[in-house]
């Protein structure tokens, strides 16, 4: 399974008030809000851990087929490890520790989290048709041919003539960037 997430920093910067009363409560378990707190840059931790969140949601959301649901500190994170321009991670859902690898930069934050081998591209434009076109390329069948639907719990599969291809895979988007991360095991 496979989940990413990605993190416009400029549009989160405007479009969200993490400093409002109540932000950090609801979203982040007290051990995370001083994590966040206690920083240098306390902005960036709280879309850090919120990216993290994100990727494993969707990976646990894919793994369990579970309809989508709204509990960001089910999911408890720790930054492990900090470096230039990537951090790794794990986020804790229930019984289960899963690690992320976050690589970041001064405009964008893009964390991904995987149990199996993957392929992984962040870019601007074009997701979609970039990711379908990956997938024609590699599995060598017509473009035209491909789809991306969505079953009953929300989540993307890839189908080929109508048929799923069982290709786990995870699109993302926010603001000015997108990313998509899939599965290397295409048999």
């Amino acid at each position: 399974m496979i989940g990413n997430d990605i993190v416009d920093l400029k549009l989160a910067s405007t479009q969200s008030n993490w400093r409002r009363k109540g932000f950090l409560q609801k979203l982040f378990t007290a051990e995370e809000q001083k994590f966040i707190l206690n920083a240098v840059d306390s902005e960036f931790n709280v879309w850090l851990l919120w990216s993290m969140k994100e990727a494993v949601y969707k990976l646990v959301q894919r793994k369990y087929k579970l309809n989508r649901f709204f509990d960001p500190k089910q999911f408890g994170c720790k930054v492990l490890q900090l470096y230039n321009e990537e951090a790794r991670g794990a986020v804790f859902f229930k019984n289960e520790v899963f690690e992320t690898t976050s690589i970041y930069s001064s405009a964008k934050i893009h964390t991904y989290a995987a149990n199996t081998e993957f392929t992984l591209v962040s870019e601007s434009e074009n997701t979609r048709f970039r990711f379908l076109a990956k997938i024609s390329e590699q599995l060598e069948i017509p473009l035209e041919s491909l789809n991306i639907s969505k079953n009953k719990q929300g989540i993307p599969f890839l189908t080929y003539g109508g048929d799923n291809l069982q290709i786990p895979f995870s699109l993302s988007h926010h603001g000015r960037y997108s990313a998509y991360a899939f599965s290397l095991n295409l048999s």
